[in-house]
């Protein structure tokens, strides 16, 4: 057997696993020893948007392919829908070594660092820091605390696609192959398509300079042969999870984040809302938390020392003790121009260093691939401060409009500049130190001559917040916190110097020759180490672990439990913020929830409506009244129950609601969905209905009346039973939706109506009918067929690429 196969080649890849686990078992303590779990917003108002679903597929075994649990009604698969087909969570599992959530994906990030930073023929002990740095920094580690599980799971595979492309192009086709698909299907999985489509422009950037490369040396044919085999793994990748594509794919269309119906909405052509989608936008100056974390003041609010200036300015005011505690325990500190923040996105000091000595060693295409993306990532996260740009990309680059919240842009160059970075410091070992000790001086002069002159200029610098504004006129409480901001930053700047120069000094004393490589390498390690923990635990700590987090968010409230004395099939409306939050939706068919995609209809029927409406049901409730007969679109949503509290008699019981489905005599014709928004404010929907007739054929203005009643309903079944003397025209409290729902009256299938803007209706002959309606879409049937060959084919090609690497070795 060839002895390159040994224990020692095997020491490094060991030692690297061990100090990815021990950092995440220090990182996610709580989740380890104490049995806790991180409180995360985000996951628990997934859990409440994905109950219903669960419930049903406890209770049946089957899936619940539409939810009634959010916003009257809209497809399951972006919330919670299971695919038999997804063999690839088995592998995501056996890659994070079975870790629990969120360790596995911080770990798994460290591990996919790593490995690409070997395809880089970098050290492994340098590649071991590489992975400490992608796994800690804090966009990555906010976005665990905020529960984006989605996001850091795909920006934790982001490393293993570019591995795979770069072994395909040193001509590693098999293993290339492999693992290019096998990443591709993973990141895909992830279902977070914004990062995605990030890592997809650093490929782009990626294959110009290999294409321009490839012109130069005449290399075309072979750069072509290298991208129809990075082709057919990503096609392979994606059939892995087509499902899940064609499902998001063919909802897209119809939710906020594809074309705007009303003329109203001039912003949204075929994506997003412009404002919508840069309301998140970096200031120009906000990169600079890279480098120093507190330079715009950290998160939102601080929590700061009793000890502090600040503190002691409050006590000269005559401030109790009390009220000190309180106000330093949140303290407005962040200056920067983002509405808000959970904290800045700190790369690490060191990073920017190595990063800066990147651009010095590294001489290849590689450095200006890097370079070139780092810079597109943090120009795309300015958005509107960068408008000029950001806006011609957003209206005219193929698919950027899907996406909101611009500043996520920074994903690209926080994969991006560590990567050169590393790199750097592996050409700096290869290095002749003679011929290049001036261009690694003048490196570490950059990044720690820069934190120097941030010192300086921090005190000709105001520290004005927004936020300030709503102090009123207590500026000498206005002085103490912008002293505090200021203090904060050159506390900040002074610290990341020190760790400049500790990690500088280590490197240059292992290239003089007074510190073993090893040692200086794992001397790096823990420098950064020293550097990333203390400030992730700033906004990852004890604080953010508690026992049961998800029972005690989720304890019916007695105004719960009085609602779910009624089982019949109706909504609720809950009145305090109803459009931001899932609570609601773990017990309730929720009028409103909280999703980032949901459908465009329902959204234009908030603005135009349902605010309103609920403005008018809160007056109404203040007036000692319950008459809720004028709230004409509420009702027709099957709106019976008001909620504006917590306790039994804070809910309010809706005689009014036109429940599940009820027979109207009139139907308005319009031509124009401006026409049928506005319409629809006009109507009594007990009585009348509008409908758009260019797009839906309806044989007349005048119907019967007639009786109708759900009989039996699952997410996926609705049962109904009719009677009507003469044709009449039922209106269904469900929402509308193209792909998929089939109507049947006594068991031929009819065409379904679009109503009243968002519901459905049906044309009902006379007589006694049994209706019903049935979701079963193409996408969701076919799609995981597809995807259980596309696993099958990927699981073999692994035990493939296993079995030829170890004949090769033997």
């Amino acid at each position: 057997m060839n002895q390159k196969l040994n224990l020692k080649s095997l020491a490094p890849h060991i030692v690297a696993i061990i100090v990815f686990i021990i950092l995440n078992i220090i990182m996610y303590w709580p989740l380890f020893m104490e049995n806790k779990t991180l409180n995360q917003n985000d996951i628990l108002q997934g859990a409440g948007a994905n109950q219903d679903i669960v419930e049903y597929r406890e209770a049946t075994g089957e899936e619940a392919l539409w939810t009634n649990g959010m916003f009257s009604g809209m497809p399951a698969y972006l919330i919670n829908v299971h695919w038999s087909g997804e063999l690839t969570r088995y592998i995501r599992q056996a890659a994070s070594l079975w870790l629990p959530t969120p360790a596995s994906q911080t770990f798994t990030a460290m591990l996919a660092f790593y490995i690409l930073l070997l395809v880089f023929r970098v050290n492994p002990y340098v590649a071991i820091a590489g992975g400490i740095a992608f796994g800690l920094n804090t966009f990555f580690l906010i976005s665990v605390e905020a529960g984006h599980i989605w996001k850091v799971a795909a920006i934790s595979y982001m490393p293993l696609v570019l591995a795979g492309i770069i072994l395909t192009f040193r001509k590693k086709y098999l293993l290339g192959f492999t693992l290019t698909a096998v990443s591709m299907a993973m990141e895909i999985s992830s279902n977070h398509y914004q990062i995605t489509y990030y890592l997809l422009l650093i490929v782009m950037i990626f294959g110009v300079f290999k294409l321009v490369d490839a012109v130069k040396n005449k290399t075309l044919p072979g750069f072509g042969k290298t991208i129809g085999i990075l082709f057919l793994a990503v096609l392979l990748g994606i059939g892995a999870n087509i499902g899940k594509i064609w499902t998001a794919y063919e909802y897209g269309k119809y939710s906020i984040r594809g074309k705007a119906e009303l003329s109203s909405n001039t912003e949204s052509s075929g994506g997003l809302d412009r404002d919508y989608a840069f309301a998140w936008s970096n200031g120009i100056w906000e990169p600079m938390t890279f480098l120093v974390p507190n330079f715009y003041g950290g998160a939102t609010q601080e929590k700061i020392s009793m000890n502090s200036d600040l503190a002691e300015g409050l006590r000269k005011k005559g401030a109790g003790s009390g009220q000190i505690k309180s106000f330093v325990n949140s303290v407005p500190t962040y200056w920067g121009d983002q509405p808000f923040t959970s904290g800045p996105y700190y790369m690490g000091a060191i990073i920017v260093f190595l990063f800066i000595l990147g651009a010095f060693f590294v001489k290849s295409y590689v450095k200006w691939w890097l370079i070139a993306a780092s810079v597109f990532g943090i120009i795309l996260s300015w958005g509107d401060n960068f408008s000029a740009f950001n806006y011609f990309m957003f209206d005219y680059f193929p698919g950027y409009n899907k996406f909101r919240a611009v500043s996520m842009t920074v994903a690209i160059p926080f994969l991006c500049m560590p990567l050169l970075g590393f790199i750097g410091v592996q050409k700096l070992i290869e290095s002749e130190w003679k011929e290049n000790k001036k261009q690694f001086l003048k490196a570490l002069g950059i990044t720690a001559g820069l934190c120097l002159l941030l010192i300086g200029v921090s005190f000709v610098m105001r520290f004005r917040g927004a936020v300030d504004a709503q102090l009123g006129d207590q500026a000498w409480l206005v002085d103490l916190i912008r002293d505090q901001r200021a203090s904060m930053f050159r506390i900040d700047t002074i610290r990341s110097f020190f760790f400049i120069i500790a990690s500088g000094a280590i490197l240059f004393y292992m290239k003089q020759g007074k510190i073993k490589k090893e040692i200086a390498l794992l001397s790096l390690a823990g420098v950064l180490v020293a550097d990333y923990i203390p400030v992730a635990k700033r906004y990852l700590n004890e604080e953010n672990f508690k026992r049961d987090v998800k029972g005690a968010f989720f304890a019916p409230t007695e105004a719960d439990q009085q609602i779910l004395a009624d089982k019949t099939h109706y909504r609720v409306l809950n009145l305090n913020n109803p459009f931001n939050e899932a609570r609601t939706s773990y017990y309730h068919s929720s009028i409103g929830g909280y999703h980032g995609a949901k459908m465009r209809r329902y959204q234009d029927l908030i603005e135009n409506h349902l605010q309103s409406e609920i403005g008018t049901a809160i007056e109404i409730l203040r007036s000692g009244s319950t008459d809720f007969s004028e709230l004409n679109v509420l009702n027709m949503l099957n709106t019976k129950y008001l909620k504006f509290g917590d306790q039994a008699g804070q809910i309010v019981r809706n005689e009014a609601a036109l429940g599940n489905a009820w027979f109207v005599k009139k139907v308005k014709k319009v031509s124009s969905p401006d026409e049928e928004i506005s319409v629809l404010g006009e109507i009594n929907t007990k009585n009348e209905a509008v409908i758009n007739s260019e797009r839906f054929n309806i044989s007349g203005t005048n119907f019967s009346d007639g009786t109708i009643e759900l009989a039996n309903y699952t997410p996926n079944d609705l049962l109904y039973k009719s009677s009507n003397s003469n044709a009449g025209l039922a209106i269904f409290s469900e929402i509308f939706y193209p792909k998929g729902w089939k109507a049947y009256i006594d068991g031929n299938e009819v065409d379904i109506l679009q109503t009243n803007y968002v519901l459905r209706a049906l044309e009902i002959p006379a007589g006694d009918h049994e209706i019903r309606f049935e979701f079963k879409p193409a996408a969701y049937y076919t799609g995981n067929k597809i995807m259980w060959g596309s696993s099958i084919l990927l699981i073999l090609l692994i035990i493939g690429s296993i079995v030829y690497s170890i004949k090769k070795q033997i």
